[in-house]
Order: C-alpha cells, then sequence, then structure tokens
C-alpha cells in the first residue's frame, strides 16, 4: 500500500504541475519546489518540505519533484524490457561529490549569483525541458485534438505554435539525453550524487524518524531488496539502508519475500536490529560509515545552504558581473531591477509558457552569460498584453513580483523609440501607421510633417514599452522599437 500510494500521489503532481506549464492549472505546486521557494524566501514552504524530511525522509524527492518522478517514469519503461533487466547494487556515497556541489551552490546563492543553481537544480532542469522542447510535440498534439473535437468539445481551442529558440532547446535536449540515459541505466544516481536538493535534505533525512530499515531476525540475506534499489543505499551484507540516499520509493518493502523491511521509528523498532545493541533505543546516532567530524561539516555545509539562501547579498552582483554595463533587454512587468530578477531566477521558464503572446523567451547573451537562459522581452515573437498578468501571478522563485491587472496595465517596462530613416513612408512612401493602431494606451500619435506625410510620434509619459508597436512594424528593421528604461 506504500508503494502504491507514493506512485498514485507521484503522478497527481506530475500531472498538476504538467497542467500549469500548460496555462491549463494555477501554479500551486510549482511554488512547492524546494529552490524557487528558497530564493523567494518562503519560510512556511521550506519548514514544511523540512518538517516533511525529518519526519518521514526524501518523500519530497518520491512525490513532489517533477524530475525525479520523470525519472521514476524512465526506470519503469527500462524494466518492462526483458533484456534490461537492471540489477542494481550497493554502492558507497560519493559525499565529496554531493557536498561539492552544495557547497558551489552555497557561494553562488550568498553572491546573488543564479547560474549555477540553476544548472544543477531539479525542477528548473525539468520545466526547461518541457518549454523548450517537449512543448512544441504537446502542441501540435493539443491542436489535432482540438481539430478532431471541434464539432463536439468547443471548449477545446487551438493554440499557436512558436518557433524553438535553438540554444534553449538544444541545451534542454542535453539534459534530456543525459538524464534519460542515466535514469535508464542507474536509477536515481542524479538525484543522490549531483542534486544540491537531494543532498540538502539528504543531511535531514539522516535524522529523519521514520524510514525503512532491516529487521536482521528476518532478514535471509537473499539481497532482493538490494538488487530493486534505484538508489544503490541497501547494504544487505551489513544490514543497513542509508537513509540519506533512500528516496522512499518502498519497492524494497514490496519486494522483501520475509517482511524483513518495513518503516519503521529509527531508535525504537530498529532496537531490535543487531546495530543497536550497543546503543540506548532513544539515542540518534551517527550514519553508519561516517564520523561524527563529517556529520558536523556535511550538516554545516546544509545549514550554510539555507542561510545563504535566504540571505543573498544585494551588492556584489553589479561589481562582479558588471550588470550595469548590461542592460540591453526589457524585462517582465513586476520584475524590480536586472540584479533583483538575475538574483531570484531559476530559469524554470514556467512564465515562458505560460505567455500567450510568447514575447518571454530565454536569454542567449543579451543580459551577459551569467544570466543565459533566464527569460527577457523578445518583442520579435511578440508583445506585452495590456490585459494580462501570467507571468507575475506564475513566477514561484519571487523574480516577477505579482501584479494585479490594474497595477500591471500602468506597468512601464520599457520605451519606444522610433528611427524615421526606417519607417515605410521614409524609405517607400508607404503610409502605414500600424504602431499607432495597434497601442493599447494610444501613447502613439501620427503627425503630419512638412513634407505632408504623417509620421508616428511616441509620448513617452504615456507609453508603457509593452512592445506591441515593435512587434506590428512591417518594417526590417522595425522602425520603432522599445528599450529598456535604465540605460
Amino acid at each position: 500500500m506504500l508503494k502504491k500510494g507514493r506512485i498514485f500521489v507521484s503522478w497527481l503532481t506530475m500531472t498538476a504541475v504538467l497542467l500549469s506549464f500548460g496555462g491549463l492549472a494555477a501554479p500551486f505546486l510549482p511554488r512547492l519546489q524546494f529552490l524557487p521557494a528558497l530564493l523567494a524566501a518562503n519560510v512556511l514552504v521550506i519548514a514544511f518540505i523540512l518538517i516533511v524530511t525529518f519526519l518521514c525522509g526524501r518523500l519530497y524527492c518520491s512525490v513532489i519533484c517533477p524530475l525525479g518522478i520523470g525519472q521514476d517514469a524512465v526506470y519503469w519503461l527500462a524494466k518492462r524490457r526483458k533484456k534490461n533487466r537492471r540489477k542494481f547494487a550497493y554502492h558507497r556515497e560519493q559525499r565529496w561529490i554531493r557536498y561539492g556541489i552544495l557547497t558551489a551552490v552555497a557561494i553562488s546563492l550568498l553572491l546573488g549569483i543564479s547560474l549555477v543553481p540553476a544548472l544543477v537544480d531539479p525542477y528548473s532542469i525539468f520545466g526547461r525541458i518541457v518549454t523548450d522542447i517537449l512543448a512544441i510535440p504537446a502542441s501540435y498534439a493539443w491542436n489535432g485534438l482540438a481539430g478532431l473535437s471541434s464539432g463536439w468539445l468547443p471548449i477545446i481551442s487551438k493554440v499557436d505554435i512558436l518557433p524553438l529558440v535553438v540554444p534553449a532547446a538544444v541545451m534542454a535536449g542535453v539534459y534530456f539525453l543525459i538524464l534519460a540515459i542515466l535514469s535508464w541505466r542507474y536509477g536515481r544516481w542524479y538525484c543522490n550524487t549531483l542534486c544540491p536538493v537531494g543532498t540538502l535534505l539528504g543531511t535531514v533525512s539522516r535524522f529523519s524518524l521514520f524510514r525503512p530499515v532491516i529487521d536482521s531476525s528476518r532478514c535471509v540475506r537473499c539481497g532482493q531488496c538490494e538488487k530493486i534499489c534505484r538508489s544503490s543505499c541497501i547494504d544487505v551484507t551489513h544490514g543497513t539502508v542509508d537513509s540519506s540516499r533512500c528516496v522512499d520509493c518502498f519497492d524494497c518493502i514490496s519486494i522483501c519475500p520475509k517482511g524483513a523491511l518495513t518503516v519503521f521509528r529509527h531508535g525504537r523498532e530498529q532496537g531490535a536490529a543487531e546495530r543497536t545493541e550497543a546503543k540506548d533505543a532513544t539515542e540518534i546516532r551517527e550514519p553508519e560509515g561516517m564520523s561524527r567530524r563529517d556529520m558536523l561539516i556535511t550538516t554545516a555545509v546544509a545549514a550554510g545552504t539555507l542561510a545563504a539562501g535566504l540571505a543573498r547579498s544585494q551588492t556584489l552582483i553589479p561589481a562582479l558581473l558588471g550588470t550595469e554595463k548590461r542592460k540591453k533587454s526589457v524585462l517582465p512587468p513586476g520584475a524590480v531591477s536586472l540584479a533583483d530578477f538575475s538574483q531570484h531566477c531559476t530559469a524554470c521558464h514556467l512564465c515562458v509558457s505560460r505567455c500567450p503572446s510568447g514575447v518571454l523567451t530565454p536569454a542567449v547573451l543579451e543580459n551577459g552569460i551569467m544570466q543565459m537562459g533566464q527569460p527577457h522581452m523578445d518583442f520579435t515573437r511578440g508583445y506585452c498584453v495590456y490585459n494580462c498578468n501570467f507571468c507575475s501571478q506564475s513566477c514561484p522563485a519571487g523574480a516577477i513580483h505579482p501584479l494585479d491587472l490594474a497595477t500591471k496595465a500602468q506597468t512601464k517596462i520599457g520605451i519606444a523609440r522610433y528611427a524615421q530613416f526606417h519607417c515605410l513612408i521614409t524609405r517607400e512612401g508607404i503610409i502605414c501607421g500600424n504602431c499607432a493602431r495597434h497601442c493599447p494606451v494610444q501613447a502613439i500619435t501620427m503627425v503630419e510633417n512638412r513634407d505632408g506625410r504623417s509620421y508616428p510620434k511616441v509620448d513617452g509619459s504615456r507609453c508603457i514599452g509593452c512592445g506591441s508597436c515593435e512587434y506590428h512594424c512591417p518594417a526590417r528593421p522595425a522602425a520603432i522599437s522599445v528599450s529598456p528604461l535604465r540605460s
């Protein structure tokens, strides 16, 4: 029942997260992801995850993290192949790799650099895979369904399919291939060796109260649990389970022929095992194979990462990255500044997937290498819809602050600038006026010049920088373009 319950809840989570990226459900579950909650200083979510981990181990990794659930799906497919009956074996914890990556993430968070955490954060990786590569075939499938059901289910309408952003798609494709191969061959190796969230929660789960344990009086050393453990954390020889790497899949409990593997409160029921003979039943012991010194170091690194995420520097970013000289892109409405945006954004691309016009797109080097992958406004692909605030309502990391529709409609994100020598009326004598017709705030008017022709004029006090004028301008390069408010 534990295994079936875990599978049921995990697929409910996966469905809800995918619907959030598809714009069909409110983005509630993305706010429960660990790194975005840490960057947004969402103390309640962080406390909830840590308490659950202390009580029951790494349930977060098996029922909340979408990348972990996706890896379990790949592993399930691998098990279906008769030629790929993967048998695992116990491997010692790669502690230096795990805590080395976690230390790098802690230092990056302290300096206000979100690029390093974004590269290894499981939720952000999942978001980029879904948005940058899987969204295209999903959109075609949706449009096909809309075409078939147009006569009897009118609520399904077709969606616009925008072209891929090649650099973002290539990066997401590389992640997808690597993780698929690792999951197919090695189960949860990424989660227990590279993932900083898994390492941090693993530190807490070393002391979890309820965890899978082996009753040595029942165990016959058949090795079935060790062979099926996708985390490679069960050591049948010594009768131990490394709770820092166990992701609570409960496969071992369901396969044990003697019922020797059960979930008990550590220090009481496990006191009947051979390992507790010399210990008091209520004493919290050091993990198997870990000295007291190592335990203190790893705990300090995990606590330091939490502290660094909650106390990011607000002054080192401009000096280290030169962001004051790289403000070339217009930021989404709700972003305070490029420095604040870059400190919080994990490049999960949830805002990109929910943007109805496609104006939000992953940056390459527009804002510098440290902001690579973070979204920016590309007015050649779309424009910021006047009565839309989806991006500000969906961001789980606090990079885009929530705005109600009335506030968003008055928020200036840029300023339109007119270049007369690019305009069609100057180059070819064609009277256009597209920019004035499509401006939602009537900031552009057509003013007659001495030559008898009417040219666009931008009222900077009314312009909000939505980019509708640039998007609808037929001239190439556009005669009117939007620039950031700060140069």
